[in-house]
């Protein structure tokens, strides 16, 4: 028997007990559960985490409170909640504000202020905040990020991509590196063969010109595995100093399914022979005047497929797009075709879906897009918007239609999930024209009236009676379209709801400006895309370029000769916009983000009929030669000049 003395006992019980003890303080690190702020904030409900944000620093003080607030206006950044979370940020003050504190206050004001096109301001803004000393790496790496979206606005990729390079001494970890150097790549590959050789003969820079010669190599080489592995090969050698991980140069030479490299082919779905003919030949339209106006030698053909008016065909369509030689798709068009391609092929590769599927699908590769104009997205839409207007109690007056409970269903999930309180839904029928009756149940005017005649018949006597109205109603959502909503808003003033907020969606606007009918509209607010809603500036050149002979402007399918413009203008961005939350692409749909199923994300404009017009409401926006601003009454109206 081997003799153990007790100092060695009493050392192996101290190693014991100090090995439980870390043990112990590793499972609570990894164990502590998620506040309700960070669970929202991770699937991406925004405007909830910001409320929950927004409750934490309530019950904090000094630092954390402000930490909590500004935590809050992050996720309404993130949200494109951008006038929210500009009121918000007004109210920090900055005196109060330790270092990292003012520099984070900071980077959220130029983000604002790149959401309202004053990039420039926002380089300003940044440089403040990098003035503070003893800054966190983080922050520093945040600065640069920041900076990069806003040099990008300003149509300079190559300074994007240098601020991303100089971005990477602040991190650490090699997974972020990577991220870092796949978003530079990204900005690189989006450009031209002649715009990066232009780049390549002025650089004095041997990592930014390395970075060139690589990107050059691999459009050179797109669509062929094994020349463009061999290429990077060839550069790895000739380059053995440059930072390019070999993550991401074992990424590039894969034969994996992404939008890293460049895209040559580009299959259009279609349904041209079918039911939605005109619908399809918007859509179409609008891809094919982007692709006209793309005056890159260098730009992608287009290749059109007629999926004809059977949707369990599109899956062959896409099949024959693949052995075409397409390496990404746009399309099918329409739900039904999307859900036959989705679950019938093995989507390898990328594609811009112009629908969404169910959302309790399975969830797609990542290198599958959804993109549409989905009624229930404009429903959330109004409950963030009615939300952060400060309301908290709704009443829903929805059309009996698949239509109108498909948005009755939206709007009411996202309302109760931001904790607002639903009082009444009432249908309407959509053929009728006096929808007397569904208002006064909405307003409860039935209920006063039964009263009245109660009592009559109790006292035998006539009396002089007014109807009232119920008090407590916040806001009316209007699920309606121009047609019945000219009818029902006139009707909601008569039975004393004049001065009860109306939200709508785009529905509510023909996109036509038409101030004799639409004056029936006066006073209902609604969210619509740039594209219906401004007249002046870029969107206007736009117009008079891609439109001139188009007959169908000014109506509803303008909305799908949008979708068509948004869809092709994308393409180079997708994989940017897909790797930051914040992130946004400007277009004339909406500003678009990705969430995390893969749906893109439209950020509306809001505006509110007066004198028959919709008049912008959202008066931070400053966009120069895209929206001119001009002071109104209740709001901003587009410009008449550029």
């Amino acid at each position: 028997m081997r003799f153990v003395s007790p100092i060695q006992t009493l050392t192996s019980t101290l190693i014991l007990l100090i090995g439980l003890i870390l043990q112990s303080c590793t499972t609570v690190t990894q164990e502590r559960p998620s506040t309700p702020a960070e669970q929202a904030e991770r699937t991406g409900e925004y405007v909830r985490a910001a409320q929950e944000y927004e409750r934490a620093a309530e019950a904090a003080k000094g630092l954390e409170r402000q930490d909590f607030k500004l935590k809050s206006i992050e996720t309404l950044v993130k949200a494109g909640q951008i006038q929210e979370a500009l009121e918000k940020l007004r109210e920090i003050e900055v005196a109060k504000l330790d270092p990292n504190l003012h520099a984070r206050r900071s980077i959220l004001e130029a983000q604002i202020a790149s959401h309202a096109g004053s990039h420039q301001e926002a380089i300003r803004l940044l440089d403040q905040a990098q003035s503070q000393r003893n800054l966190d790496p983080t922050l520093l790496a945040e600065i640069y990020r920041v900076r990069a979206e806003a040099e990008l606005a300003l149509a300079d990729p190559i300074g994007a991509v240098k601020n991303f390079i100089v971005r990477e001494q602040y991190i650490v970890a090699k997974d972020a590196m990577t991220e870092n150097q796949l978003q530079l790549w990204r900005i690189l590959t989006s450009l031209s063969r002649a715009e990066l050789k232009q780049e390549a003969e002025s650089t004095i820079d041997p990592v930014l010109a390395g970075w060139i010669e690589l990107a050059v190599k691999a459009i050179e080489n797109a669509g062929r595995s094994g020349p463009l592995a061999n290429a990077i090969d060839f550069w790895k050698r000739t380059h053995p100093d440059h930072p390019a991980s070999e993550q991401l140069l074992r990424a590039l030479a894969s034969t994996r399914p992404g939008l890293i490299g460049r895209v040559d082919r580009i299959a259009l779905l279609i349904p041209l022979s079918s039911p939605y003919e005109v619908a399809a030949k918007a859509v179409r339209d609008g891809v094919l005047a982007m692709d006209a106006a793309n005056s890159d030698p260098d730009k992608p053909k287009i290749m059109i497929y007629d999926i004809g008016d059977d949707p369990s065909q599109a899956p062959d369509y896409y099949r024959q797009a693949v052995g075409d030689g397409a390496q990404l798709v746009i399309g099918p068009l329409g739900r039904e075709a999307v859900e036959q391609v989705v679950r019938k092929t093995d989507l390898s590769i990328p594609a811009l879906l112009l629908s969404h599927i169910q959302e309790d699908s399975e969830p797609l590769p990542g290198h599958i897009f959804q993109f549409g104009l989905p009624p229930e997205q404009e429903a959330r839409q109004v409950v963030e918007r009615a939300y952060l207007d400060g309301h908290r109690q709704a009443a829903v007056l929805y059309a009996e239609s698949d239509w109108g409970k498909r948005m009755l269903n939206a709007f009411v999930d996202h309302w109760q999930q931001l904790g607002g309180i639903l009082l009444t839904s009432v249908p309407y029928n959509p053929s009728d024209s006096d929808y007397s009756r569904s208002i006064k149940q909405l307003l409860n005017i039935s209920q006063s009236e039964a009263r009245k005649r109660a009592l009559v018949v109790r006292l035998g006597l006539k009396l002089k009676f007014q109807s009232r109205r119920r008090e407590d109603v916040d806001f009316i959502f209007l699920a309606a379209d121009a047609k019945r909503g000219r009818l029902l808003k006139p009707q909601l003033n008569y039975h004393q709801a004049l001065h009860i907020p109306v939200y709508a969606t785009s529905h509510i606007f023909t996109g036509k400006d038409d101030q004799v009918r639409d004056t029936d509209l006066n006073g209902v607010m609604f969210g619509d895309m740039p594209w219906m809603l401004v007249s002046d500036g870029r969107i206007s050149e736009l117009r008079r370029v891609l439109q001139a002979n188009w007959p169908y402007a000014h109506s509803q399918l303008d909305r799908l000769f949008a979708l068509g413009m948004d869809s092709y203008a994308i393409i180079p961005h997708l994989n940017r916009i897909s790797s930051e939350n914040a992130v946004r692409f400007s277009g004339v749909t909406s500003g678009l983000s990705l969430g995390r199923d893969g749906r893109l994300h439209r950020q509306l404009l809001w505006a509110r009929f007066r004198r028959g017009s919709p008049k912008l409401l959202d008066t931070f926006i400053n966009y120069t030669g895209q929206y001119q601003r001009i002071e109104g009454e209740t709001g901003t109206a587009p410009a008449t000049g550029s």
